[in-house]
């Protein structure tokens, strides 16, 4: 099964769930984690070392950790994209959006009424959205699948 949403758009791009659209996920996988560890190092700098309120260091660093991300996604991921630096970077920020809404929701989800460590919060929202921002990415902003 693939999820082709913009074949008609892109005929010579497989979907997400061929052999590209994984090469892409793997790849997304390493950038992210990279841009990941970075986002757990500053977020823990800041709640830790500087008293810094744990909402606003999850999103100083999710902002932070993002911009590399970008980066990476341009040169290493989605490097076949057709799309520009500018507008990719705005399609990709409003991908982020949401993704951060996703973090934000399920941290407070999990650090409120569930009691979890804010580190481990922080990692287990960040499956969910990881993977929701891709396939946004993937399909909406760099084509690829």
């Amino acid at each position: 099964m693939q999820f082709t949403r913009f074949a008609h758009d892109h005929p010579d791009h497989p979907g997400l769930f061929s052999r590209h659209g994984a090469v892409l996920f793997l790849r997304n996988a390493v950038a992210s984690s990279l841009c990941f560890a970075i986002d757990m190092g500053l977020i823990w700098v800041m709640v830790s070392k500087l008293g810094i309120d744990k909402f606003v260091s999850v999103t100083l660093g999710f902002v932070i950790a993002n911009a590399l991300n970008y980066v990476l996604a341009r040169i290493w991921v989605f490097r076949e994209t057709d799309r520009g630096l500018f507008t990719g970077y705005l399609y990709f920020l409003g991908n982020a959006l949401v993704g951060l809404a996703i973090i934000l929701a399920g941290f407070a989800l999990l650090t409120g009424p569930l009691d979890t460590h804010y580190m481990v919060a922080r990692v287990v929202v960040s499956l969910c959205s990881g993977t929701i921002v891709f396939i946004l990415n993937a399909t909406l902003n760099f084509h690829e699948v």
